[in-house]
């Protein structure tokens, strides 16, 4: 997945950056946190971001011990890339990973290896109207 890291950062800077939104990479070792936003009037935000090769996998698994406790202020940036085509961003408050669906959203508990449990997001045409509502722009508000 590495390949596409680099890329969705600077996606995710510039997508931050055009809606009027400061955009940092963390200054500490905080598990779950990659990016800091802060908005003109204070407001501060947390980002896990989430690569994901939309047509070599169907799903993406974020590592509850990577990404730590879900909280109001913490956000999964998902962005998924198709050859040719335009990045599609979704950003995911982390607390609706703790309230999954299981159409879209599964929680994964590896019973005694908890370094293995996961949320995991699902992404396929027939979730796209449902995963449609975390894309950035229905979101970017919330940052702001």
């Amino acid at each position: 997945m590495s390949e596409f890291q680099k890329q969705a950062e600077d996606i995710l800077k510039a997508e931050m950056t055009n809606a009027g939104l400061e955009i940092r990479e963390k200054e500490n070792d905080r598990e779950g946190v990659d990016f800091l936003v802060k908005s003109s009037n204070g407001k501060k935000t947390e980002v896990f971001l989430q690569p994901m090769d939309l047509i070599a996998q169907q799903s993406s698994k974020v590592p509850k011990e990577k990404l730590g406790e879900p909280r109001k202020n913490l956000w999964v940036a998902l962005i998924g890339f198709i050859p040719n085509k335009e990045s599609l961003i979704f950003l995911i408050p982390s607390e609706t990973l703790v309230k999954p669906d299981n159409f879209i959203f599964f929680e994964n508990n590896v019973g005694m290896h908890t370094y293995l449990s996961n949320w995991e997001i699902k992404v396929f045409t027939k979730g796209m109207e449902k995963l449609g509502e975390y894309i950035i722009y229905n979101q970017i508000e919330n940052f702001k």
